[in-house]
């Protein structure tokens, strides 16, 4: 793999930084930098803003009926990403090695906000699930927040090199880690997260030195426990699989935003009905704004126009990796490598449930989704990436 060759490379780097421990990091010293990548901006620009146009079109009517106006969920969603971008650009400027020392304290405190969740009172439970945090001015995720701090984190413990990943005993603490973590977010109901911060995390070890055979042998072998796991104990979800075998069978139940956002797909055909022309917003797909909000690109934008979204993520997506192959030390790789592997994952898996090729377990599509905590933390989390660049071996 070249991401677990460019480690190999760098570990010789690694070890001449280390060497060099007493030297102090200064956070906003660029003199020793580049240029940002302004390739990977201009897409990330790009994906947003197409983003918040298709959000305008999908969330109007609801916007509409529930808050009195069209422009709620964008407005609000707008001023995130504005918020986003000032962030992004800060964190553009700060070195990426400077507040590294911090990531197990804020691994800690991602931890604590996920058992702060689960409390009455302190959690706002939302369509039966409790994954918000309520606070005096909006609701937030905790779990946009660990995953940034996952990937970092475990970059980080990869980095020091205190157990080797070879051996089993190696991944324990990491694994340990991802499973209270998951089990928390199990807690919360909030499976579609659990299996993107898993994902993750999984990611940045293999990239780190973790064989891939053993987390084969363990995915093979789990998969089957948790399907009778939800079969006994997740009646609503078990529902879902099912109905993901044949969605029109039970279309007034659990199997009705699937097969509508089915028609949604089939009636864009290759061109589209036009862009807020979309006929199932209107009361036919639930929250056409959130998790199906891709089926809404293909009503309103059709094949081409689907696949000119997928290819916008594709590019982001693959320079993402660039600059992660090009990173000048292992925890910026895999730094890098696992804040790309959850556009990647969030992406697919989001298009998969769209288009029925999975069951629906609610992930959102990345900077198109509503949710401002998401696309804040993702615009953050870009940010880390345009300083990394800063420090590639190429542009």
């Amino acid at each position: 793999m070249a991401l677990k060759s460019t480690v190999a490379h760098n570990s010789g780097k690694n070890a001449a930084q280390s060497c060099n421990k007493t030297k102090k990091i200064h956070a906003w010293n660029l003199k020793q930098a580049g240029e940002i990548d302004y390739t990977f901006l201009v897409i990330v620009i790009c994906v947003v803003a197409v983003g918040l146009v298709v959000l305008l079109s999908a969330s109007a009517p609801d916007s509409k009926e529930i808050h009195g106006s069209s422009y709620y969920f964008f407005g609000r969603q707008l001023l995130c990403a504005v918020i986003g971008f000032v962030g992004m650009w800060f964190i553009s400027r700060i070195n990426y090695n400077s507040y590294k020392e911090l990531l197990p304290k804020m691994m800690a405190i991602c931890m604590i906000l996920l058992v702060l969740v689960l409390i009455p009172g302190l959690g706002r439970r939302i369509n039966g699930s409790r994954r918000w945090l309520n606070t005096p001015i909006v609701p937030i995720q905790p779990s946009e927040f660990v995953k940034p701090v996952i990937a970092m984190y475990f970059a980080y413990m990869i980095e020091k090199g205190r157990t080797d990943l070879k051996t089993i005993s190696g991944n324990a603490p990491y694994i340990g880690i991802l499973l209270i973590v998951v089990a928390l977010m199990l807690c919360e109901t909030h499976l579609s997260g659990a299996i993107v911060i898993a994902g993750i995390a999984i990611t940045v070890m293999i990239a780190g030195g973790t064989p891939v055979k053993p987390i084969i042998i363990g995915a093979v072998i789990i998969l089957p426990i948790g399907l009778i796991a939800i079969r006994l104990f997740s009646e609503v979800r078990w529902e879902r699989i099912i109905s993901f075998l044949n969605p029109f069978e039970d279309m007034q139940d659990t199997g009705y935003q699937v097969a509508q956002g089915i028609y949604a797909i089939g009636s864009g055909k290759l061109f589209g009905l036009g862009l807020g022309q979309s006929v199932q917003k209107y009361s036919y797909l639930p929250e056409p704004y959130n998790d199906f909000i891709f089926a809404i690109i293909c009503e309103e934008m059709g094949f081409f126009g689907a696949v000119a979204v997928m290819a916008l993520f594709a590019a982001l997506i693959l320079r993402g990796i660039r600059i992660a192959i090009n990173a000048p030390d292992i925890y910026g790789t895999l730094t890098a490598t696992g804040i790309v592997a959850q556009l990647a994952i969030q992406t697919l898996l989001n298009i998969a449930v769209a288009t029925s090729s999975v069951p629906n377990t609610g992930v959102a599509l990345p900077f198109f989704s509503y949710g401002g905590t998401s696309i804040m933390t993702l615009l953050f989390e870009m940010g880390v990436l345009l300083n990394i660049s800063r420090y590639s071996h190429k542009k």
